[in-house]
């Protein structure tokens, strides 16, 4: 299986979210290929515009020439088991390119942000042949801290005017993201987003990295680079 069979790729998927017997061999023979891809984690309140920045950052890879996987979760309703799935309406111009595979997820009742069955369908795409595979997460919250141990770099998508949100913020998730992008970063109140999540990042423990913070504006094509 390559990246140039995408019916073959979305079968094997579906076989592993629904738990199918048989489809562990085919994994096998793709796990040996693994540990190519970089894995980018996108976090984030709700409304951050996480899909829309992935999407930019997804065509900014494309246009690189790389091979982009995209992995978008979505909550799953308590009540009738579905999910929206809508992260694709957001990337409809990357529905059509060869060089993308965009696969939406419902987190059926699993908690951490992550569907149960993400890290493996991490490694399909992997095995695949992706060079870059993003994993958008449900939101951010105490809980959704599990994106950490499936990602390379976790970027954590922020926008203006969250004030004491952000001082609120659990300590754990706040030392989850290796990135910060500050989206929206044409509305008013970015620049004092930018300090105030500078500050909160200054009590952390000392780290190896110290986490970066940007100004972007998918509106405004901004700070993608």
């Amino acid at each position: 299986m390559n990246w140039n069979e995408p019916r073959k790729i979305a079968r094997l998927i579906s076989a592993v979210e629904d738990g199918r017997p048989g489809y562990e061999d085919t994994l096998k023979t793709l796990f040996y290929k693994t540990g190519n891809a970089h894995v980018i984690g996108v976090t984030g309140p709700p409304g951050a515009g996480k899909s829309s920045l992935t999407d930019k950052l997804a065509k900014h890879y494309v246009d690189q020439g790389k091979k982009v996987g995209i992995i978008a979760i979505d909550p799953t309703s308590p009540f009738s088991g579905g999910s929206i799935l809508g992260d694709r309406i957001r990337m409809n111009d990357l529905t059509t390119n060869p060089n993308v595979f965009i696969r939406s997820m419902g987190t059926r009742g699993h908690l951490g942000g992550l569907a149960s069955s993400t890290h493996l369908v991490k490694q399909i795409l992997d095995g695949a042949g992706a060079d870059v595979i993003f994993i958008e997460t449900v939101g951010v919250g105490q809980s959704e801290v599990e994106i950490v141990q499936t990602a390379d770099t976790v970027l954590m998508v922020m926008v203006p005017g969250l004030g004491d949100d952000i001082q609120s913020m659990k300590a754990g998730i706040m030392e989850i993201g290796d990135v910060f992008a500050i989206n929206k970063a044409d509305l008013p109140g970015a620049d004092r987003a930018k300090i105030d999540i500078q500050n909160m990042l200054t009590f952390q423990p000392d780290k190896d990295w110290i986490p970066l913070v940007r100004m972007v504006s998918v509106k405004e094509n901004t700070g993608i680079e």
